[in-house]
């Protein structure tokens, strides 16, 4: 397996994979290809994909202000987990987020995705109970 930067050409291949995750919200952002497209352009050190004989197993797309990191889409096929891939996605975001400087790093899990809370729970990552999410549609 091996895990690389993502590339605007990898869209199909994780767009298919974010489909077949439980837990994924594809329907409140701008996913398409343009989209997507736009978040690997502007942060091409921040988003990877993992890749075993030529297939996307696992992605991960991070983003940042300047001043905080942000993750978005960390997705590993349900018949790769157990195979440490989500942990060497974060752990890539986060040494190229140190080497740029970010020392604060957010993400967004599925109100109802426990899977996922659980699994960044375990990761350190902790919850705010001092804050409300909002945002608007353009």
């Amino acid at each position: 397996m091996d895990i690389r930067e993502m590339v605007p050409g990898d869209y199909e291949g994780a767009y298919d994979l974010w489909s077949r995750v439980p837990g994924m919200n594809l329907r409140s952002l701008d996913n398409s290809y343009e989209g997507i497209a736009r978040i690997i352009r502007k942060n091409p050190e921040t988003c990877f994909v993992a890749v075993e004989n030529g297939r996307i197993v696992g992605t991960i797309l991070g983003g940042t202000d300047g001043r905080k990191g942000f993750i978005y889409h960390t997705a590993v096929d349900p018949v790769y987990r157990g195979r440490r891939i989500g942990t060497l996605l974060i752990d890539r975001v986060c040494e190229n987020f140190r080497k740029e400087k970010i020392t604060k790093i957010g993400l967004f899990v599925v109100l109802d995705n426990e899977d996922g809370k659980s699994f960044w729970r375990k990761k350190g990552w902790n919850f705010r109970p001092d804050i409300v999410y909002l945002d608007k549609d353009l």
